[in-house]
Protein backbone atom coordinates (compact mmCIF):
# COMPACT_ATOMS: atom_id res chain seq x y z
CA UNK A 1 0.00 0.00 0.00
CA UNK A 2 1.25 3.57 -1.00
CA UNK A 3 2.15 5.80 1.52
CA UNK A 4 0.83 8.89 2.38
CA UNK A 5 1.97 11.99 4.36
CA UNK A 6 -0.43 14.76 2.40
CA UNK A 7 -4.54 14.20 1.84
CA UNK A 8 -7.08 16.09 0.59
CA UNK A 9 -8.91 16.21 4.11
CA UNK A 10 -5.78 17.71 5.78
CA UNK A 11 -6.08 20.80 3.69
CA UNK A 12 -7.06 23.54 5.48
CA UNK A 13 -8.48 26.09 3.43
CA UNK A 14 -8.49 30.00 4.22
CA UNK A 15 -9.72 32.80 1.95
CA UNK A 16 -7.24 35.62 4.11
CA UNK A 17 -5.27 35.61 7.20
CA UNK A 18 -2.55 37.15 7.96
CA UNK A 19 0.37 34.37 8.24
CA UNK A 20 -0.20 30.68 7.27
CA UNK A 21 2.84 29.47 9.72
CA UNK A 22 0.98 31.40 12.47
CA UNK A 23 -2.07 30.04 11.72
CA UNK A 24 -0.40 26.57 12.01
CA UNK A 25 0.50 26.78 15.03
CA UNK A 26 -2.45 27.95 16.66
CA UNK A 27 -4.03 24.86 15.24
CA UNK A 28 -1.25 22.89 16.75
CA UNK A 29 -1.69 24.43 20.39
CA UNK A 30 -5.43 24.22 20.11
CA UNK A 31 -6.14 20.63 18.13
CA UNK A 32 -3.29 18.94 18.04
CA UNK A 33 -3.19 18.47 13.96
CA UNK A 34 -2.04 15.85 12.33
CA UNK A 35 1.17 15.48 10.58
CA UNK A 36 0.42 16.25 6.85
CA UNK A 37 -1.48 19.05 7.63
CA UNK A 38 -1.58 21.91 4.99
CA UNK A 39 -2.76 25.82 5.93
CA UNK A 40 -3.69 27.33 2.51
CA UNK A 41 -4.64 30.79 1.86
CA UNK A 42 -5.58 32.70 -1.33
CA UNK A 43 -4.61 36.25 0.73
CA UNK A 44 -1.68 36.39 3.20
CA UNK A 45 -2.11 40.07 4.41
CA UNK A 46 1.69 39.72 6.92
CA UNK A 47 3.46 36.81 5.14
CA UNK A 48 6.56 36.41 7.36
CA UNK A 49 10.26 35.23 5.57
CA UNK A 50 13.36 34.82 7.78
CA UNK A 51 13.43 37.14 10.69
CA UNK A 52 12.06 40.59 10.24
CA UNK A 53 11.79 39.91 6.80
CA UNK A 54 8.48 39.89 5.07
CA UNK A 55 6.90 38.51 1.99
CA UNK A 56 4.82 39.40 -1.15
CA UNK A 57 2.48 37.69 -2.45
CA UNK A 58 -0.49 39.05 -5.07
CA UNK A 59 -4.54 37.92 -3.41
CA UNK A 60 -4.74 34.47 -5.72
CA UNK A 61 -1.90 34.01 -8.03
CA UNK A 62 0.41 32.08 -5.85
CA UNK A 63 1.27 29.35 -3.19
CA UNK A 64 1.29 30.17 0.00
CA UNK A 65 0.92 27.30 2.22
CA UNK A 66 2.51 26.13 6.13
CA UNK A 67 2.90 22.22 6.48
CA UNK A 68 2.83 20.86 9.56
CA UNK A 69 5.06 17.96 10.41
CA UNK A 70 6.08 15.95 13.48
CA UNK A 71 9.39 14.29 12.56
CA UNK A 72 9.97 12.80 16.30
CA UNK A 73 12.46 10.40 14.72
CA UNK A 74 14.69 13.53 14.15
CA UNK A 75 17.30 14.70 16.65
CA UNK A 76 17.59 18.11 17.46
CA UNK A 77 21.24 18.32 15.93
CA UNK A 78 19.99 17.12 12.54
CA UNK A 79 17.14 19.64 12.37
CA UNK A 80 18.08 20.98 9.34
CA UNK A 81 17.63 18.40 7.39
CA UNK A 82 13.71 19.27 6.95
CA UNK A 83 14.75 22.77 5.55
CA UNK A 84 16.88 20.05 3.02
CA UNK A 85 13.56 18.31 2.42
CA UNK A 86 11.64 21.51 2.01
CA UNK A 87 14.34 22.94 -0.10
CA UNK A 88 14.31 20.29 -2.25
CA UNK A 89 10.70 19.50 -2.38
CA UNK A 90 10.26 22.95 -3.98
CA UNK A 91 13.35 22.21 -6.46
CA UNK A 92 11.79 18.88 -7.54
CA UNK A 93 8.88 20.73 -8.48
CA UNK A 94 10.10 23.60 -10.49
CA UNK A 95 12.41 21.77 -12.32
CA UNK A 96 9.46 20.08 -13.66
CA UNK A 97 9.05 23.46 -15.98
CA UNK A 98 12.03 25.41 -15.64
CA UNK A 99 16.34 25.37 -16.18
CA UNK A 100 18.56 27.19 -13.81
CA UNK A 101 16.88 26.40 -10.37
CA UNK A 102 19.03 26.52 -7.06
CA UNK A 103 18.60 26.60 -3.58
CA UNK A 104 20.55 29.61 -2.27
CA UNK A 105 21.41 28.44 1.11
CA UNK A 106 20.07 28.02 3.26
CA UNK A 107 16.68 27.78 1.93
CA UNK A 108 15.58 30.42 -0.56
CA UNK A 109 14.75 29.15 -3.89
CA UNK A 110 16.46 30.70 -7.26
CA UNK A 111 15.56 30.51 -11.17
CA UNK A 112 18.97 32.06 -12.44
CA UNK A 113 19.67 34.71 -9.75
CA UNK A 114 16.11 36.08 -9.01
CA UNK A 115 14.22 34.33 -6.20
CA UNK A 116 11.21 32.32 -6.90
CA UNK A 117 10.58 31.02 -3.56
CA UNK A 118 11.04 31.76 0.42
CA UNK A 119 10.37 28.91 3.27
CA UNK A 120 9.89 29.56 6.51
CA UNK A 121 10.56 26.81 9.08
CA UNK A 122 9.32 27.05 13.04
CA UNK A 123 10.54 23.49 15.22
CA UNK A 124 9.23 22.95 18.24
CA UNK A 125 11.38 20.41 20.73
CA UNK A 126 10.48 18.08 22.80
CA UNK A 127 13.56 16.55 24.78
CA UNK A 128 16.04 15.38 22.32
CA UNK A 129 13.99 15.40 19.27
CA UNK A 130 11.76 17.75 17.04
CA UNK A 131 8.23 17.63 18.06
CA UNK A 132 6.96 19.54 15.12
CA UNK A 133 7.89 21.23 12.67
CA UNK A 134 5.70 24.64 10.82
CA UNK A 135 7.30 24.86 6.78
CA UNK A 136 5.97 28.24 5.33
CA UNK A 137 6.32 27.89 1.53
CA UNK A 138 5.66 31.42 -0.29
CA UNK A 139 6.19 30.03 -4.12
CA UNK A 140 5.84 32.49 -6.88
CA UNK A 141 3.24 31.21 -9.56
CA UNK A 142 0.84 33.38 -11.62
CA UNK A 143 2.36 36.78 -10.08
CA UNK A 144 3.80 38.95 -13.14
CA UNK A 145 4.20 42.22 -11.41
CA UNK A 146 6.01 42.67 -7.63
CA UNK A 147 5.70 46.40 -5.91
CA UNK A 148 7.76 45.39 -2.86
CA UNK A 149 10.95 46.57 -2.65
CA UNK A 150 12.45 42.90 -2.76
CA UNK A 151 15.54 43.06 -4.63
CA UNK A 152 15.15 40.10 -7.74
CA UNK A 153 11.67 38.40 -7.31
CA UNK A 154 10.36 36.20 -10.01
CA UNK A 155 7.65 34.04 -11.16
CA UNK A 156 6.94 30.31 -12.54
CA UNK A 157 4.38 32.51 -14.94
CA UNK A 158 7.80 35.35 -15.56
CA UNK A 159 9.85 32.05 -16.61
CA UNK A 160 7.48 30.12 -18.76
CA UNK A 161 4.84 32.72 -20.35
CA UNK A 162 1.89 30.45 -19.42
CA UNK A 163 -0.71 30.67 -16.22
CA UNK A 164 -0.95 27.48 -13.99
CA UNK A 165 -4.09 26.52 -12.32
CA UNK A 166 -3.42 26.42 -8.46
CA UNK A 167 -5.10 23.54 -7.45
CA UNK A 168 -3.57 21.29 -9.55
CA UNK A 169 0.37 23.16 -8.74
CA UNK A 170 -0.41 22.58 -5.19
CA UNK A 171 -0.81 18.40 -5.66
CA UNK A 172 2.67 18.47 -7.65
CA UNK A 173 4.44 20.29 -5.21
CA UNK A 174 2.99 18.23 -1.94
CA UNK A 175 3.82 15.33 -4.06
CA UNK A 176 7.59 16.44 -4.28
CA UNK A 177 7.66 17.30 -0.82
CA UNK A 178 6.19 14.02 0.55
CA UNK A 179 8.85 11.68 -1.64
CA UNK A 180 11.54 13.75 -0.07
CA UNK A 181 10.30 13.14 3.53
CA UNK A 182 9.77 9.71 3.14
CA UNK A 183 13.77 9.80 1.84
CA UNK A 184 14.78 11.15 5.15
CA UNK A 185 12.68 8.84 7.14
CA UNK A 186 13.69 5.78 5.62
CA UNK A 187 17.17 7.39 5.91
CA UNK A 188 18.86 7.90 2.94
CA UNK A 189 20.27 11.06 4.85
CA UNK A 190 23.27 10.64 2.77
CA UNK A 191 21.68 11.13 -0.31
CA UNK A 192 19.61 14.57 0.78
CA UNK A 193 22.89 15.88 1.61
CA UNK A 194 24.39 14.79 -1.35
CA UNK A 195 21.29 16.17 -3.47
CA UNK A 196 21.38 19.56 -1.93
CA UNK A 197 24.99 19.94 -1.90
CA UNK A 198 24.48 19.91 -5.92
CA UNK A 199 21.93 21.77 -6.12
CA UNK A 200 23.27 25.16 -3.95
CA UNK A 201 23.29 28.37 -5.20
CA UNK A 202 26.99 29.63 -6.22
CA UNK A 203 28.34 25.78 -5.02
CA UNK A 204 32.12 25.63 -6.06
CA UNK A 205 32.37 29.12 -7.79
CA UNK A 206 34.21 32.24 -6.64
CA UNK A 207 31.73 34.91 -5.47
CA UNK A 208 31.69 38.17 -3.38
CA UNK A 209 30.67 37.77 0.08
CA UNK A 210 30.36 40.08 3.37
CA UNK A 211 30.66 39.14 7.07
CA UNK A 212 31.91 41.08 10.21
CA UNK A 213 35.10 41.53 9.18
CA UNK A 214 34.25 42.87 5.49
CA UNK A 215 33.64 41.60 2.00
CA UNK A 216 35.97 39.06 0.94
CA UNK A 217 35.84 36.64 -2.37
CA UNK A 218 35.37 32.66 -1.36
CA UNK A 219 34.20 29.70 -2.57
CA UNK A 220 30.95 28.25 -1.06
CA UNK A 221 31.86 24.17 -0.47
CA UNK A 222 29.56 22.50 1.75
CA UNK A 223 27.39 22.35 4.91
CA UNK A 224 28.34 21.07 8.43
CA UNK A 225 26.09 18.48 9.58
CA UNK A 226 24.40 21.25 11.57
CA UNK A 227 23.26 23.01 8.72
CA UNK A 228 25.95 25.89 8.97
CA UNK A 229 27.83 27.23 5.37
CA UNK A 230 31.42 26.08 4.52
CA UNK A 231 32.77 28.90 2.40
CA UNK A 232 36.59 28.81 1.33
CA UNK A 233 38.45 32.05 1.62
CA UNK A 234 42.11 32.80 1.75
CA UNK A 235 43.10 29.53 1.84
CA UNK A 236 41.12 28.63 5.07
CA UNK A 237 37.48 27.29 5.49
CA UNK A 238 34.89 29.35 7.44
CA UNK A 239 31.97 28.14 9.03
CA UNK A 240 29.03 30.67 9.41
CA UNK A 241 25.29 30.42 10.81
CA UNK A 242 22.38 31.86 9.48
CA UNK A 243 22.67 35.43 8.82
CA UNK A 244 26.08 35.87 9.56
CA UNK A 245 27.48 36.14 5.85
CA UNK A 246 25.97 37.77 3.32
CA UNK A 247 25.99 37.04 -0.72
CA UNK A 248 26.90 40.27 -2.40
CA UNK A 249 27.83 39.13 -6.01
Amino acid sequence: MQRKLFTPQLIVRKNEINSTNNFALELIKSENSAAGTVVLTLNQTKGRGQQTNSWESESGKNLTISIILRPEFLPITQQFQISMVISLGVYDYLRQYVNGVAIKWPNDIYVGDKKIAGILIEHSIMGSVLSTSVCGIGLNINQTKFISNAPNPISLSNCTRKAYDLEKELVKLLECIESRYFQLKDGFTDQLEKDYLNTMYQVNEVHTYQDENGIFKGKIVGITELGQLRVEADGEERIYNFKEVSFIE
